[in-house]
């Protein structure tokens, strides 16, 4: 298999190993390492070609300047979602970014969180709307970070901007939402432009749960179609297995799909949302 992508990693800076105001009580893996070179020099182990680098909200809040400057450096390789805080004025912090870009980084995507501390009341109240459609006129994806009891929301706001295109993070963190996570799931996929990042943390969680990952992730693709799935390690705030770890469990879980499926699932789709 040629080609993968990872659609969700994080990197830290050596200059800021103890930021000040994390906005999530997470691993602390950014204060021992999770450079950038560090990032690339396990992607090369591994055989994976491109990552997508996500702005580590646990580590550095919504200052997006060390997850841009890894991304400056490393343009061929790397694309940039970056995040805005979802309890202010999240159009005017990405208008902003966009305007003013740190690093001078090109931005992939805008990362809506919504979880921990975060108030779920954007979903609703105009801004996540605003968001929206500011990501629809400058052609960015955005990736919800929220559980999938509120997909009934975000299928609202789906549906008011359908140009917009839509990775969900974790699938939604179905071991933790409210109810069913297939029940939650379901009110997403008749959304064409409605992705889901199958994740470390979708699978470990499978795994736990079942004793093996792959049934889990072939009823998503039977849903949803590979077309719509893509790769995340979630490399290096998850440590439960090292880098080449994290893809074996990955590939373990789609050992029976087709050719085509796992191409979609390691590299067609993350490529397509977030370097094309």
């Amino acid at each position: 298999m040629s080609g993968v992508v990872d659609t969700h990693t994080h990197v830290a800076c050596a200059a800021d190993r103890s930021p000040d105001a994390p906005a999530v009580d997470a691993s602390d893996w950014w204060r021992t390492g999770g450079s950038i070179d560090e990032l690339l020099g396990d992607l090369d182990t591994a055989g994976v070609e491109r990552a997508v680098v996500v702005q580590a909200v646990g580590a550095y809040g919504y200052d997006c300047s060390c997850a841009a400057a890894s991304v400056g450096t490393h343009r061929d390789r790397t694309a940039l979602v970056v995040a805005v805080d979802m309890n202010d004025d999240p159009a005017r912090d990405l208008s902003a970014l966009l305007d003013d870009p740190p690093s001078g980084a090109a931005i992939a995507g805008v990362r809506a969180f919504g979880v921990g501390s975060v108030d779920d009341s954007w979903l609703t109240d105009g801004r996540g709307a605003a968001l929206w459609e500011l990501a629809a006129a400058r052609g960015l994806v955005v990736v919800p970070c929220i559980l999938g009891d509120r997909f009934g929301d975000l299928r609202a706001l789906v549906e008011r901007t359908p140009g917009v295109v839509v990775a969900v993070d974790h699938c939604g963190f179905g071991d933790m939402c409210v109810g069913d996570a297939d029940d939650n799931l379901a009110q997403l996929v008749d959304l064409p432009n409605v992705h889901l990042k199958v994740t470390s943390y979708v699978l470990e969680a499978a795994e736990a749960a079942d004793g093996d990952a792959a049934p889990t992730l072939e009823r998503l693709v039977e849903r949803f179609g590979a077309h719509r799935l893509c790769w995340g390690s979630d490399h290096p705030q998850d440590r439960r297995h090292d880098y080449v770890g994290k893809l074996a469990l990955a590939t373990h879980a789609a050992r029976s799909l087709d050719d085509a499926s796992r191409n979609a699932l390691f590299a067609t789709t993350g490529r397509r949302l977030f370097f094309d």
